[in-house]
């Protein structure tokens, strides 16, 4: 691929368009990547719905997410912030969930209590509402009806914080040591199901976390001569009738690694499961690392599927559940707000001014009511692995992520397909489990990287918000009987609040980083909007206009009181005040101070 190489050695940048046949591959890449690090999340919703195992439910869920997540990707590059980000399940909404399953009064009920013949059942305290036909309805549908209620309740609080500005002055109070153990609690809440998934044949586990990780981090990149009419380039220039070959870099190992592991290891595990390596006793160990166990649900599947609102039922409402997931929205909102930095500074782009960020959440909120409303089970946000792959790839196209959407869209109908991806075996599953979310709190840990490690202020707050996000949940778990003496209501508030810990590691990072006294510079704040030299050798890229909505703009910037609403791409606030020089951009002048005139406002 040869593009005109940009800032930070982009071959496209986020305004360039790809040729389209170079788009759709790029594309598939990213729906690849989101499907790669996401095949555990039906699984994860299920256990929250009381279905674990059933296949039928996981292929449901995992069309009802495909499709989720490429509609609120097309949206949020139409109106959202603007940068080639992809939409993809939030674990903030999800770990929860599977948290609160662990207290008697979420606890998955007996199947024959689930089929009561009661207009108005309530099992675990949980009131599941009145349905016109009560006793045809699953219990699993039951369930998600309520998380889907509960979900888009809390949606709500998501689009005030970017429709009112309120974000505006808490991006003065979040930095890397509120999102660290934010993202870090994130990854390491999801360690039952994963030691359970991966335990039911730990040799297969081993073998694909083994591969996984060869593939990833052990096999360096490597040049290989291809005939050049078949390397996909942005100008046909650039093969000559001289140039009859051309070397081209592989990475497709490195970006596909998941995907590559899981499928040897099925294959491995179809060959040993036709020779009777495995054993065919349910009960005996080995036996759900065998591919026929859910054969049949394979062949009943049927091949299309359209997700829309309802489907499953009116939604339901609990307060406990509601409670938690504002939790998941206040984790979320942080969450894509280091996204949104990060990726502008991968993607060549200044740093997002509050308009873009405040729109980006607005958005958001938007997005995870339409998820939740056709039965995806969790709320949506910026995805972290997407930007990786931009990183990887040296594509910041917006383009890109928006022909990536409309692919999920069109995979996620798809239920013949989604209902494949499910019969993956257990221990692949739990092996990938075990990689993606050992990962993603890796990934927050590593936003330690910007502040100080050597003061004992910022230790002091990392360490103990670290400690809360594990402790108190568990002690909540084990001393639920203490809350028995509080009121439903009250009592599903406080085991939500206590048992999330997410919110407990993000709540407790947010006070202690902003009470202990601490400059900018210590806590690490200034590096989120630094502008460095490249940004500002970049001339033409180095510029709010990416910003802005793909139409209607010469109307927005006529109407002049849009410079008051928090969201407009004209709002007052939008310049690189915010911003930051780094080191050694001072000597530049005068220059600086003209590029950051001309560029920072809206002309």
């Amino acid at each position: 691929m040869e593009g005109r190489r940009t800032l930070s050695g982009l071959q496209y940048k986020v305004e360039d368009n790809p040729t389209w046949i170079t788009t759709v591959f790029l594309a598939f890449q990213h729906y690849l990547m989101l499907l790669s690090s996401n095949l555990a999340t039906p699984g994860l919703v299920a256990i929250t719905i009381c279905a674990q195992g059933d296949v039928e439910v996981a292929s449901i869920l995992l069309g009802n997410m495909l499709f989720a997540c490429g509609i609120c990707t097309v949206i949020q590059f139409f109106f959202g912030v603007r940068l080639p980000i992809v939409q993809c399940p939030q674990y903030a909404y999800v770990v929860p969930a599977i948290v609160l399953t662990s207290f008697d009064e979420w606890k998955c009920p007996d199947i024959s209590v689930a089929s009561s013949n009661a207009s108005n059942v309530v099992i675990s305290n949980f009131t599941l509402g009145n349905f016109t036909d009560i006793n045809d309805q699953p219990y699993w549908q039951q369930r998600l009806n309520m998380i889907t209620g509960s979900l888009m309740v809390a949606s709500v609080f998501e689009i005030i914080l970017g429709a009112s500005g309120i974000l505006t002055i808490l991006l003065r109070f979040i930095g890397p040591l509120t999102v660290a153990p934010t993202i870090m609690m994130m990854g390491l809440g999801v360690l039952q199901p994963g030691y359970e998934l991966a335990g039911s044949h730990w040799g297969i586990a081993f073998g694909t976390m083994a591969m996984i990780v060869m593939l990833s981090e052990c096999i360096p990149k490597f040049n290989v001569s291809l005939p050049c009419h078949i390397i996909l380039t942005a100008k046909q220039e650039a093969c000559t009738k001289k140039q009859i070959h051309k070397k081209t870099e592989i990475v497709a190992h490195k970006m596909f690694s998941v995907i590559i592991s899981v499928s040897v290891m099925w294959l491995l595990c179809y060959i040993l499961t036709i020779t009777d390596v495995f054993p065919d006793g349910e009960d005996v160990y080995g036996y759900h690392a065998r591919t026929d166990v859910r054969d049949k649900q394979l062949k009943t599947a049927p091949w299309f599927s359209f997700p829309y609102p309802g489907k499953f039922g009116m939604p339901t409402f609990n307060s406990g559940l509601l409670i938690a997931f504002i939790g998941g929205v206040f984790t979320s909102t942080i969450e894509s707000i280091g996204d949104y930095y990060t990726c502008a500074r991968i993607a060549g782009a200044v740093p997002p001014p509050p308009s873009a960020v405040n729109r980006g959440i607005l958005i958001e909120g938007i997005d995870c009511i339409i998820a939740a409303s056709v039965g995806a089970g969790f709320g949506v946000t910026s995805c972290s692995q997407n930007i990786g792959a931009i990183s990887l790839t040296k594509v910041g196209s917006r383009r890109v992520v928006l022909v990536a959407g409309i692919l999920m869209m069109i995979f996620g109908c798809f239920n013949k397909f989604s209902t494949l991806m499910v019969t993956i075996p257990d221990p692949i599953v739990g092996a990938s489990f075990i990689v993606l979310f050992g990962v993603l709190a890796a990934v927050g840990a590593s936003n330690l990287q910007y502040v100080d490690l050597n003061s004992t202020r910022n230790m002091v707050v990392f360490g103990i918000s670290l400690f809360m996000g594990f402790a108190l949940p568990i002690w909540t778990q084990q001393n639920e009987a203490i809350f028995k003496q509080c009121d439903g209501n009250g009592k599903q508030v406080l085991l939500a609040l206590l048992g999330n810990s997410m919110f407990m590691a993000c709540f407790t990072a947010l006070v202690l980083d902003n009470v202990i006294l601490g400059t900018d510079h210590e806590r690490g704040i200034l590096s989120w909007r630094e502008l460095t030299k490249e940004h500002l050798d970049d001339k033409e890229n180095f510029s709010l206009r990416t910003y802005d909505l793909p139409f209607g703009m010469s109307k927005i910037k006529s109407w002049s009181w849009a410079r008051y609403i928090p969201f407009s791409p004209t709002f007052k606030e939008d310049k690189c005040g915010p911003c930051t020089k780094s080191k050694g951009i001072e000597s530049i002048g005068e220059e600086v101070d003209m590029i950051l005139s001309d560029n920072c406002g809206h002309v």
